[in-house]
């Protein structure tokens, strides 16, 4: 059996008519509430050293191949950006140190941590700005300044 023009007609009509008003209620849709805000990270935060170790609000690390910390003291962990005071030992001056070969000088410093990405199962600071504190730091001591850290791939 074949259609004709006015039945086929009508039929196509009254398909497209029913497809319409699939998945609708009357009135439309209705949005009730606010919107869905980002939800705030519940996992581990790691930093990764001039190493590649993760570490999780670490006391010592080298933060770059001749940049040691130690005695770090964290506020903030695991938000948006961490801060810790300490002291940097510079064994890059080695030579060129006032204080000798042996006996590599320090001096007292604030990290702050920022730029946190997150990963599957962790997240990780992407940014490290090292200064001295108070200001300034000492003319031998090497600028570390604004450092990109590692962050695993994703």
């Amino acid at each position: 059996m074949r259609y004709g023009g006015p039945a086929r007609c009508l039929l196509l009509a009254m398909s497209f008519l029913g497809l319409a008003g699939c998945g609708t209620v009357a009135g439309g849709t209705r949005v009730e509430g606010p919107a869905p805000t980002a939800i705030r990270w519940t996992g581990p935060v790691y930093l990764a050293d001039a190493r590649s170790i993760p570490r999780q609000h670490p006391d010592v690390m080298d933060l770059t191949d001749v940049t040691t910390l130690y005695g770090l003291k964290w506020r903030g962990w695991g938000t948006p950006r961490a801060v810790a005071t300490g002291l940097v030992v510079d064994f890059s001056c080695q030579s060129l140190c006032p204080h000798g070969k042996d006996n590599p000088p320090s001096y007292p410093v604030r990290l702050v941590l920022s730029g946190l990405v997150k990963r599957e199962y962790a997240a990780y600071y992407s940014n490290a700005v090292l200064s001295p504190a108070p200001p300034p730091s000492p003319d031998w001591a090497m600028d570390v300044g604004d450092l990109h850290l590692g962050v695993p791939a994703a």
